[in-house]
Order: C-alpha cells, then sequence, then structure tokens
C-alpha cells in the first residue's frame, strides 16, 4: 500500500515543465537570417505568456544612436498556417546590465489561446546590431 501511495505521489510530480526559455545566439540563424524556435503550445488547458530577451554589448554613444528595434514575428501552427507581424524592442525598455552591457526582458504575448494545440513554430527577424549576441524566447503556460 505505501508502495502504490508513493508510486502515485511519483507519477503526479512528473509533469511538462510550467517554463521553456531558449537562447539563440547569432551564429545559429537560419540561411535566412532569422532566430528559430520551437513552442509546445500542446496544453488545451492553459494559456501562454510568450516573451523576448536579449543583451547588446556596446559602448553607451553606439546604443543611444540605435533606433527602436523592428522584430518580424513569424508564427507557423501545427498544421502548416503562417501568421506574421512586426514589433518593436522598445530602446527605452533596455537596462544596463552593467558598463557596455544592455538588457531587455520584454513580454510578446500575454494570456495566449492558440486556436490550435500542439508545437509551433516561431521565426524571428532583426536587423544586424553590432553587438547583439542573440535571441531568446520565454514561453510559460498558465493553468
Amino acid at each position: 500500500m505505501v508502495l502504490a501511495f508513493a508510486a502515485t505521489i511519483a507519477l503526479a510530480s512528473c509533469s511538462t515543465p510550467v517554463i521553456s526559455e531558449d537562447f539563440r545566439p547569432r551564429s545559429e540563424r537560419d540561411t535566412s537570417g532569422r532566430y528559430c524556435f520551437d513552442l509546445d503550445m500542446s496544453d488545451s488547458l492553459a494559456s501562454y505568456d510568450i516573451s523576448f530577451y536579449t543583451r547588446i554589448d556596446c559602448g553607451a554613444k553606439l546604443f543611444a544612436a540605435l533606433p527602436d528595434i523592428p522584430v518580424n514575428v513569424e508564427l507557423v501552427s501545427p498544421s502548416g498556417y503562417s501568421f506574421t507581424e512586426s514589433v518593436f524592442l522598445a530602446k527605452s525598455s533596455f537596462d544596463i546590465g552593467r558598463p557596455g552591457s544592455f538588457d531587455i526582458l520584454t513580454d510578446y504575448r500575454v494570456d495566449c489561446v492558440p486556436f490550435e494545440y500542439g508545437c509551433w513554430k516561431m521565426f524571428l527577424a532583426l536587423p544586424d546590431i553590432r553587438g547583439l549576441r542573440g535571441l531568446g524566447v520565454i514561453l510559460k503556460s498558465k493553468k
């Protein structure tokens, strides 16, 4: 009886992570120059938050001369439907991590409920920015 109870507790504690994080350095862009991510939105009982993060290593003068950074987003559903839009990484949202490093963590979508559950593809394209380390995506599922 104790063994069955322990097995039940062990099985109940095995679940998919609530938060997944994935970072792509500049060197891992595809042949079109895009950062590619897989977003597992399989749980039909969850809503999802999607955030972007990055770091730019450059001097204060160079950073001050940068405009808001455009990001072209393409989302492809599990059945192949494609959705595109452009968003911006607002320069005012960057923090100075240490002198010469500017960090951002910003929400892309909050409480997103996909029209189709499963593994989505996300492709992100940005202009070439000196000092940009790469791009990361955080996917958080909420029930």
